[in-house]
């Protein structure tokens, strides 16, 4: 009797000892990315699960501006991904974003686009300007995509006179959503897009504008899965991660392609 009682002791120990590792190494961690970066991400997410069996990741993917207020709304997020600068500032000026993990690992440059049947020649802003049909756009005043279009063609002087053809969109994926399917004649788009589309072909880049488009991550501020969260973040900076990233189109995130 007394054999048995230890066997089973000795088993339930085992079977918490298991249980308790198989906890320890098994680890969510969350990210919100931008919505351009989704067919990069996940990419980089079948390459870091590989090497990193004992992490699953999660991603939310939207406007980096919605991201952010869901963020600062209380959100769970682990890592922020952005396509823009001034929402990743906001949140670290908040609090929510640890400042000292704050990392640019890619670069993007816009592009004017149309469906794969359609075809031009010539500067984007002589292209704009012999169309008569509408532009997507993404909504400047909540979409970094949309901020940098509105800079870009301002700085060329025919924001204003193009304002009426603009069928603005909620993010960067529903800029290229109309400009595949047709449902806008053209479209601005990141390159990156544009690269992994087989359904919308470049029509012209777009001359870059006063700002950069360069896309920080960072830790969110308090998560438990800090150490998880930079060493996503690191794959990303790294060699591996560069390669993927440059592979769906993107650029390093000094911008000079090298």
């Amino acid at each position: 009797m007394m054999k048995r009682i230890l066997l089973l002791t000795g088993a339930a120990a085992m079977l918490a000892s298991c249980s308790a590792a198989a906890n320890h190494e098994e680890q969510v961690l969350r990210v919100s990315a931008a919505s351009s970066l989704m067919e990069a991400m996940e990419a980089v997410q079948r390459t870091y699960t590989e090497e990193h069996p004992g992490t699953e990741l999660v991603f939310s993917y939207g406007s980096s501006s919605k991201l952010r207020s869901q963020i600062e709304q209380g959100a769970p997020a682990d890592l922020f991904l952005s396509a823009s600068a001034a929402d990743m500032e906001l949140l670290a000026e908040a609090g929510l974003a640890d400042e000292a993990t704050i990392v640019p690992f890619a670069s993007n440059r816009l592009v004017l686009a149309a469906g794969s049947e359609v075809s031009a020649s010539g500067a984007a802003e002589d292209i704009l300007a012999a169309a008569d049909g509408t532009i997507a756009v993404g909504e400047p005043g909540s979409v970094p995509l949309g901020k940098y279009t509105k800079e870009a063609l301002s700085e060329l002087g025919i924001w204003d006179g193009l304002e009426d053809r603009f069928v603005y969109a909620k993010d960067a994926r529903q800029v290229l959503t109309y400009t595949e399917s047709g449902n806008a004649d053209l479209g601005i788009v990141y390159s990156s897009d544009a690269f992994a589309s087989d359904q919308a072909a470049v029509l012209a880049e777009l001359p870059e504008g006063p700002e950069p488009i360069r896309y920080p991550g960072a830790v969110i501020g308090g998560t438990d899965q800090a150490e998880a969260a930079q060493d996503f973040l690191s794959f990303l900076t790294g060699e591996e991660g560069q390669r993927i990233l440059e592979e769906h189109g993107f650029l390093p995130a000094s911008g000079d392609g090298s």
